[in-house]
Formats: structure tokens, C-alpha cells, sequence
């Protein structure tokens, strides 16, 4: 149904883009009959809004109706863009009167089938209340109630003993009054294993006159509940209850039982709020500590009923997934040294997850112990293939439950590789371009996407991996089961084809999924054909180096979104006319004004440099443009019949020298995040930067600002670089009443000493102060009222203002590696003070000195072990603690890894050891050899980094040299772009072979 779902919200924006086509196209068409079309689909979308848990009737009858809705959908979108590529790419040589004629009998067609629907649909609608009106009560409360309470032992608690203390505690408080307690986290994660221990500990066995478990099924009546839990409490007494079939009478007899008893019920697996409203009144508040034991999945829903904050159970740590894997295995025996460092491995791919751990155990204690290499290469598979049912039944249970509108979001995470962190930018930029987000009353798609994801969070579906400091979630991941449980319901449902392209299956698939998602293989060399995949690919997805997009634009003519790590020709990018997404390699220097023609873009992202023609303002969906550098054509001329407003345009970042006149900045009045960069003095028009009433992110590189600048009171990030605004003129900054991050980079304020004034920076949570000149910073505790971390790098300050010790939301102070001994000194003895007022005491800190990006390309002649077989390398670099591996080639000893991994440096002093590897199925891994990498010529060049030098410019070159395992010269690359609130420069070191002679 997610698929039957998110074509008919594809196929409403396609129509209302046709409708509201931009200036410069146009289409012949019936509106009468387009808008005809949007009421059908409008219609059949409420529907299955309403509808999405009808299962009555014929179950393969409704599979069969949502695949015809699907089709329906998805061949009317496909007739509408192609009609309107052919157009496009026609010119004036189209034949007018062919083009309505065909475009007119598809539309036609598609509200006949329509119709035809919409009549099943009702006919399905009146079985539904029949078939549910039919459903025995006693058959629903057997399924529903019968859940048997999980089996203890004491390794199941591994990690959750603060739990158990906290709950108990909360279940025997003083307090008399009735209390709500939730528990509340994953699917697998514990919270039944949880309820369960406290349930049956003998003191609450003692504690309670009465005690009461009941499940919450997904599908309940009021009668179910109220039976289950009469039966529950007093099993014997409880027939004459069955016989009773008014509600109101059953809750009365379920309150009259529990009245003047102190009584424990625990509520599992609830899903909706309408369950506990339903017994809430019929449960009485004795006044003599009587408790309620809540656990679900929705955070929303325990914030909501609970007496208290719910307790969040969050996943294991390493240290603790060892120990329930190890006692799940060997209870209590110890593990043999030999195989702990591979058990390890294994339970910490489990990511913390006590479900993984616990199926992932009793694998491996019905194991050979030289089989767990096998296991620990694939995890996820191992835990799936064990018990697919018994996992995914209890996974699954999330998916189904959420609204319909989530579920095409949710299954998109199967595009992205295991373990990927997704920035939430990207993510919900892709949800818009597929046309899964609903537009909804005067919320902009973005928006609503940004609330679909809070929402899949509070489902505890999907893991945060970044918050920014004024609470926005910028990264997030998705644990490796329920990654695996979306690739499943995906391909199920032909919605997204994640196979790799060289396994043989693939063409077959390609038949029935317009989305493909790319994780191994090559585009080069394979064929597609009609034949081969008669349903038109309408995404292509890759997120490694290794996966190449070699295609054609007869392969993929009615692309919508192209995501990838490689270059792309331009010329066949402004082929593909139905674009929405673009995200490549770059640079992009010749665009033509050919760009227009991609009626549909909403995003383009380049990683390096983008030109772009004049055209682009006569683009009206655009929504996001980024790249390292963009240089951006004037408007045209002022036209006030024809100007064009870019009101969907949300980011702009960054754009070189742009002028911010007045015809430039009416025309981007919704932008969100802009980013400029203008190296050259003289009048840029920064004042008309404070008529931008929606911007709440600004980067401003200026060398020095030329004339005043205003900033728009919406702001809530601001980076500034380079600008030398006097430290007494910061309070055109500091008077900003939205702001929340502050950066400033490298001069962007010029003098010795800053007297901070009161009143100013009033909502600032996060202050980032770099390379600037600053030796005395006078201000006090009122000054910063709402500061959270300070960051401080390259200064000569000596001391940070003692006042800061009495800032109560002062959480960390951090620095970067270079800071002096007497600014840490300082740190340190603000925290001190802080601990001495009764405060908590700072986090004080050194940060990462950068991130080098190592590019692994191949191996030359690697060394044979001794028994003659041919090997199967990867390698592994490591720094400090942290370590990255390439991918395994099989069976070659000159393999192409042609990988780019990503590692932080903590400390300039810290070396980057390569190692080659040779796997092994029945023992350990081989090392074939190793090499370091000095990493002081890097640091050396950021050194030398002039002020001014353009975001993403080569700072340095790196030649080869005894000391550095380098096989070509490498690059430093500067780039001041921001992971959030924290500003770091990123060294990309390019270029590395393996040798062996």
C-alpha cells in the first residue's frame, strides 16, 4: 500500500506543476480534465488515508485493487511527463495538435480506470464492516491477550539494572495517588524483557493486592480490552463477564473489582492513545499507591499518559552487547580468549540492539567456532536467517501500525547503505523530489518532511545521529534490522530495487520497480532495453565510488532523481527533462541556458564548481542549490509583467561576489540558507540582506565588507568570515533576537579587546571564536544567558571572562589543538568555580585538529601466502582508536578498491597507519604488510592557509617522499563548511597505492 500511496502523491504534484507550468512553457492541454484527474486522485488518496487498516474481505482482492490504483497512477504521471519531455525537447517544430490529442486520451483513459476503482472500492468498503462486525470477541482476546510473559534468566538484564532499580522504585513510592509509569523504546530492544523482570520480582509480587497483564493488540475493541483484563485479575470469577455486551456495563464491573485494592497493570505494546482513554476512567485512583505499567514504541504517546518522564531505553554499549552475547552463548562459563576478539566484532555489529544480540547468540552456540568468521561478515544476515519470522514479526509490528503517509518515507531508507549516516537535508530534499510528502495547508514540503522524520524518531524507528544546538535533528541513521526490514518491504512491494547489478536476477527486477538504488556492480556493459525494463526508472541511486553510473540518457530518459558520487557529462544531464534532484560530482563550469529546460528541478548539489546562466531565475521550482563555489548570472532585466519569483527557492549556498540589489533579493524572499562569499571590495548591497524575513542561516565571506550590512532579525545561525568588523561594532550582531550560533572565522572581527554589552545575544546558545584578533574579552554572566558551548581556536586570548562561571546553561567549553596552556587554565578554573556555586561542573575539551579523506585506489603486486592461494585483501587505516577498512576483493592480487574513506585526526602528532589484510574462512585474518603516512605536511600547509582563500580551493600539494606512502602527488583542500554548529577544515588526501616488490 506505501507504493499504491506515494504514486498518487507523486502524480498531485506532477499535476499541479502542469497547471502551474513556469512562464517560459507551454503546454496544450484540457484544464477541465487535468483538474478532473486531481479529484479522483485526491480522492482515492483520503481514502486510503481513512482506510489503511481495512483488511476485510478477500486479502488478495485488495493486493490485486492497490496494484491497479498503483499502475493507474504511476502510467497517468508517466503520460503526463512524457508528453511534456517531448515538447520540451521538440521546440517549436511540435506538432500541437498531436501532442493534445495524445496527452488528452491518456488523461482520459486514466479517469475512466479511475471510476472503475473508485466503484471497487465501496463494494470492498461494505465487506470490511461486514467481515469486522463478524470477528468473535473471544477469537480477538485469544490472540491479543494471550502474549506470554518472556522467560528470565539473569543474563537477559545485561544492561538495564539502573532500570530496574528506577522502576521498582517508582512502582513502591510513597506517594499515594495512582501513577502512570511508560517505558518506552524500539521494537526488540527490552522493554517487554523489562516490564517483565519488575513484574514477577517477588517484593511488587508482595507489594500489590492485585496484579494485571494484558497485551494492547494493534486492532482492539473497547469489549477486548475491558475482557482481557476481567480475566486477568480474576480468571475464575470473570465468566459472567463474557456474557455481558454492553462496554459501560463491563467498566463498571472491571472498577467495582479493582475499588479500594492496590493494584499493579501492566498495559504492553501499546500503540494508540485511544486504548488508554478507552479504560482510563474505569481504573480507579484509590489514593493507596496503586501503579500502571505502560510500555510502547511512540514517545509521543508516553509523554502523554505518563505520571512522569518515561524511561527511555537506549541501545547497549559495546562493553555490555559482549556480555549478553557471551552469556546468551556460554551462560556461565567464560568465553575462550581465542574467540573473543571475533565475538566482539560480532556483538558490536548488533549495534547495541538486545534482539540482534540475543537471535546472534543462539546462532553461534549452535555453531562451529570456525564458522563465526562467516556470521561476522554478515550479521544481519545471520540474525535473519536464524528466525526471520520470530525478528521481523516483532519489527514489522512498528511498520505496520505507522500512518500510511510514513510508510513511503520509511521504506526509503532502504536506498541508503547500512550504518550510513544521512544528513536529514539530503534525506528530506529525495522524500520532496519522489513526491511522497503531501502538500499540506501553508507548510512548505520541507517542513512537513522535517515532521515526518520527529515523527518516525518518536516511533523510535529512526536513530538521531546529530542534533544542532537549537534542537533541529541535521543527521540521522537507522539501526541495521530495521534497514534490512525496509529493503525487504520494499522489493516486496516493487517500490525499490536495492539488488546489486551484476547478480543475475536483476534484469527481471528491473521490470517491475521504477526506483533503483545501486550498492554493487557497474553500469557499464549492461543493456537496458524495453524489454528489459518496461517500466521507466525514475531513480538512480549509488552512495560509493566503487558503484559507476556509465548510462545513457535512452536508458534513463524519464529520470527524476539522480544521486551519485561520480561526474556526469552535462550535455546528458539537460536531457533529462524531468529532473527534480541532482546531486554529482563536479565541477559544473559550461551549464548552458539549456537548464531551464528541467521544468521539474527542485535541487541541485555539486560537489565543486558550478556556473550558472541567467536562466536559472526564470526556474520558479527550484528549492535547493548547492556547490562549493556557485558563480550566478545577474536577473535579467526588471519585466513587472514577467518577473519571476523563485518563492520555492529555500538554499543558496554559496555564490561568489552576487550582488544583493533589489531585483536579486525580491526574487528569493523565502530563502532559508544562503550562503556569499565576495572577495572583492565595493558596494555588494549587504544591507538589502535584512529584507530577508525567512533566513535563518547565513554565510558571509567578505574581505572586508563594503558598506553597512543589515541582518534580518529570522536569523538563528550566523557564520562570518573574513568581514574585520571592529569588535565595538558587533552589536549589529549581537542585537539579533533569533539568534542561536554564532561563528566567527578567520578575521571576520578585527581588534584586541571586546566588551560584550549587556542585553545583547540574548537567545545565543552556541559561540565558535577562530583565528580572530582577540586578547581581552571583558563581559559578564549576564551578557550570555542562554550559552551552552563555547568554542575557541588560534587566539591570543589568555583568559575566558570568570563571570561565565555563573552562566547556568554553560555546558562545555572546547578548543582547538593548538589553544594555549593559560586559555585552558582558564577553562578549567571557570569549571571549577562553577562546582564550588553548586553548579555542574563544564566539559572542557580538545577538538579534532581536521578530517583527512584517504582515497585507496589499488593494489600492485601483493604477496601470495605460503600455501600458494591466491588472496582476498582489504585494507585498514587507523589512527589513535579509530580504524576504517576498504571492501574485500576476492581472489586478486592487484585489486581495485578505488575507495574514499573518511577518518578524524585528533592530534597533529597522531600518525595514519595503512595495513593490508588477507582474509581467511577458517582462521584469522593474514597481515600482508603495513605502511605509515606522516600527516605534518598537511598540518604544515593549513598553516600556511592566506586569509581570503575561496571555500574549496587546493591550499597545498603533498609530493611522495619515504616518510608519506604516497604513488602520486596529494592535495590539501581547504573548506570552512559547518557540520552543524561546529566549523571545521577538512584535508583530502588523494591518491594512495599499494606496493609490494
Amino acid at each position: 500500500m506505501a507504493a499504491t500511496y506515494a504514486a498518487l502523491v507523486s502524480l498531485t504534484h506532477t499535476i499541479d506543476q502542469i497547471l502551474n507550468p513556469p512562464p517560459h512553457h507551454h503546454f496544450n492541454f484540457d484544464r477541465d480534465q487535468i483538474n478532473c484527474l486531481r479529484q479522483k486522485v485526491d480522492f482515492l488518496i483520503d481514502f486510503l488515508e481513512k482506510n489503511q487498516s481495512s483488511t476485510g474481505g478477500d486479502h488478495k482482492e485488495i493486493e490485486d485493487l492497490e496494484t491497479r490504483i498503483r499502475v493507474v497512477a504511476e502510467g497517468a504521471e508517466y503520460i503526463i511527463e512524457d508528453n511534456v519531455m517531448n515538447h520540451i525537447l521538440a521546440g517549436s517544430e511540435v506538432d500541437r495538435s498531436v501532442e493534445t490529442s495524445t496527452l488528452s486520451e491518456g488523461v482520459q483513459t486514466s479517469i475512466q480506470d479511475f471510476d472503475s476503482i473508485e466503484e471497487e472500492l465501496v463494494r470492498i468498503e461494505k465487506d470490511h464492516v461486514q467481515h469486522k462486525n463478524s470477528i468473535t470477541t473471544e477469537a480477538s482476546l485469544s490472540s491479543s491477550s494471550s502474549r506470554p510473559l518472556l522467560p528470565i534468566g539473569k543474563n537477559i538484564m545485561v544492561g538495564f539494572d539502573g532500570h530496574v532499580n528506577e522502576i521498582m522504585g517508582a512502582l513502591s513510592t510513597d506517594e499515594s495517588n495512582r501513577q502512570i509509569i511508560p517505558i518506552v523504546g524500539m521494537g526488540g530492544i527490552g522493554k517487554t524483557t523489562l516490564a517483565t523482570h519488575v513484574y514477577t520480582n517477588p517484593f511488587i509480587v508482595q507489594h500489590f493486592h492485585v496484579r494485571a497483564w494484558f497485551t494492547v493488540s494493534q486492532e482492539y475493541t473497547k469489549k477486548e480490552i475491558l475482557l482481557g483484563l476481567l480475566h486477568k485479575i480474576n480468571n475464575k470469577n470473570s465468566n459472567d463477564a463474557h456474557d455481558m455486551n454492553d462496554e459501560d456495563e463491563l467498566g463498571d464491573k472491571l472498577h467495582k473489582t479493582l475499588f479500594g485494592r492496590k493494584y499493579l497493570i501492566v498495559m504492553d505494546d501499546m500503540w494508540d492513545i485511544n486504548a488508554w482513554e478507552m479504560i482510563n476512567m474505569f481504573l480507579p485512583d484509590n489514593n493507596n499507591g496503586s501503579r500502571i505499567l505502560v510500555t510502547t514504541r511512540l514517545l509521543r504517546l508516553a509523554m502523554d499518559i505518563g505520571s512522569c518522564r518515561p524511561y527511555q531505553l537506549n541501545f547497549l554499549d559495546e562493553e555490555q552487547s559482549w556480555d549478553l552475547l557471551s552469556q546468551k552463548i556460554y551462560a556461565d562459563k567464560c568465553c575462550p580468549v581465542e574467540l573473543e576478539v571475533i565475538g566482539r566484532s560480532i556483538a558490536k555489529k548488533c549495534r547495541g540492539l538486545p534482539l540482534a544480540l540475543v537471535v546472534i547468540g543462539g546462532v553461534l552456540a549452535k555453531s562451529k567456532t570456525e564458522n563465526w568468521k562467516y556470521i561476522e561478515e554478515d550479521v544481519t544476515s545471520a540474525v535473519r536467517n536464524q528466525d526471520d519470522e520470530f525478528y521481523m514479526k516483532i519489527l514489522l509490528l512498528s511498520y505496520n501500525n505507522m500512518p500510511i503517509y510514513l510508510k513511503p518515507c520509511f521504506l526509503y531508507f532502504a536506498v541508503f547503505p547500512e550504518d550510513y549516516t544521512i544528513k536529514v537535508s539530503k534525506l528530506v530534499s529525495l522524500w520532496v523530489a519522489e513526491g511522497f510528502i503531501r502538500q499540506c495547508g501553508h507548510k512548505s514540503l520541507e517542513e512537513n518532511g522535517n515532521e515526518y522524520l520527529e515523527d518516525l524518531i518518536d516511533r523510535n524507528l529512526v536513530l538521531v545521529d546529530w542534533r544542532s544546538i537549537s534542537g533541529e535533528v541535521r543527521s540521522c541513521r537507522i539501526h541495521d534490522l530495521l534497514s534490512n526490514l525496509c529493503r525487504t518491504e520494499a522489493q516486496k512491494d516493487n517500490f525499490i530495487l536495492t539488488r546489486k547489478l551484476y547478480n543475475p536476477n536483476t534484469l527481471s527486477y528491473l521490470k517491475i520497480t521504477q526506483r533503483l538504488n545501486i550498492n554493487g556492480g557497474k553500469w557499464k556493459g549492461m543493456k537496458l532495453t524495453p524489454d528489459t525494463s518496461p517500466v521507466p526508472i525514475r531513480s538512480l541511486l549509488c552512495f560509493s565510488p566503487e558503484d559507476s553510473n556509465d548510462y545513457t540518457v535512452d536508458q534513463v530518459g524519464l529520470l527524476r532523481v539522480l544521486n551519485g558520487v561520480d561526474r556526469y557529462p552535462i550535455h546528458e544531464i539537460l536531457q533529462l527533462i524531468n529532473l527534480r534532484y541532482v546531486s554529482c560530482m563536479g565541477p559544473m563550469t559550461a551549464m548552458s541556458s539549456s537548464i531551464s529546460r528541467l521544468w521539474s528541478l527542485q535541487t541541485l548539489i555539486v560537489d565543486g564548481e558550478l556556473n550558472l546562466p541567467s536562466e536559472i531565475w526564470q526556474m520558479p521550482q527550484l528549492r535547493h542549490v548547492e556547490a562549493t563555489r556557485i558563480h550566478l548570472a545577474d536577473p535579467p532585466p526588471d519585466d513587472v509583467k514577467n518577473i519571476i519569483l523563485l518563492q520555492n527557492l529555500q538554499t543558496l549556498s554559496t555564490v561568489i561576489d552576487l550582488k544583493c540589489t533589489e531585483a536579486v533579493i525580491k526574487r528569493i524572499l523565502n530563502i532559508k540558507k544562503f550562503g556569499i562569499i565576495c572577495p572583492t571590495f565595493g558596494s555588494i548591497f549587504l544591507r538589502n540582506l535584512g529584507h530577508l524575513h525567512k533566513l535563518e542561516e547565513l554565510y558571509l565571506q567578505c574581505t572586508p565588507c563594503g558598506g553597512d550590512v543589515v541582518f534580518p532579525n529570522s536569523l538563528k545561525r550566523l557564520i562570518l568570515r573574513g568581514c574585520k568588523i571592529p569588535w565595538e561594532d558587533m552589536s549589529v550582531v549581537g542585537s539579533l533576537p533569533n539568534l542561536e550560533a554564532l561563528t566567527l572565522w578567520t578575521n571576520a572581527v578585527v581588534g584586541q579587546k571586546w566588551i560584550s554589552k549587556e542585553g545583547e545575544f540574548t537567545r545565543l546558545k552556541f559561540l565558535y571564536i577562530y583565528e580572530c584578533e582577540l586578547e581581552i574579552w571583558e563581559a559578564d554572566n549576564t551578557h550570555f544567558p542562554c550559552l551552552e558551548i563555547l568554542s575557541l581556536g588560534y587566539l591570543n586570548l589568555k583568559e575566558i571572562p570568570s563571570e561565565f562561571a555563573e552562566i547556568l546553561s554553560l555546558q562545555a567549553i572546547n578548543f582547538d589543538c593548538n589553544s594555549n596552556n593559560d586559555l585552558l587554565l582558564s577553562a578549567n578554573e571557570i569549571s571549577e568555580q562553577r562546582e564550588n556555586l553548586g553548579y555542574n561542573a563544564l566539559h572542557v575539551q580538545n577538538f579534532t585538529c581536521g578530517v583527512f579523506r584517504i582515497w585507496v585506489k589499488r593494489g600492485i603486486n601483493l604477496v601470495v601466502v605460503n600455501d600458494g592461494h591466491i588472496g582476498d585483501p582489504y585494507v585498514v587505516i587507523t589512527s589513535s582508536k579509530q580504524s576504517v577498512k576498504t571492501r574485500v576483493v576476492t581472489k586478486d592480487i592487484n585489486p581495485e578498491w578505488d575507495e574514499k574513506l573518511g577518518i578524524r585526526v585528533a592530534n597533529r602528532s597522531h600518525s595514519i597507519s595503512l595495513t593490508v589484510h588477507d582474509r581467511t574462512k577458517f582462521k584469522f585474518d593474514d597481515k600482508l604488510g603495513e605502511a605509515n603516512l606522516d600527516i605534518r605536511p598537511f598540518f604544515e600547509a593549513v598553516k600556511l592557509n592566506p586569509n581570503g582563500l575561496p571555500n574549496g580551493s587546493i591550499s597545498a600539494r603533498v609530493l611522495p617522499s619515504i616518510s608519506n606512502c604516497l604513488t602520486e602527488e596529494s592535495s590539501v583542500f581547504w573548506e570552512n563548511g559547518t557540520h552543524d554548529d561546529l566549523t571545521l577544515c577538512t584535508l583530502k588526501l588523494y591518491a594512495i597505492d599499494i606496493l609490494h616488490p
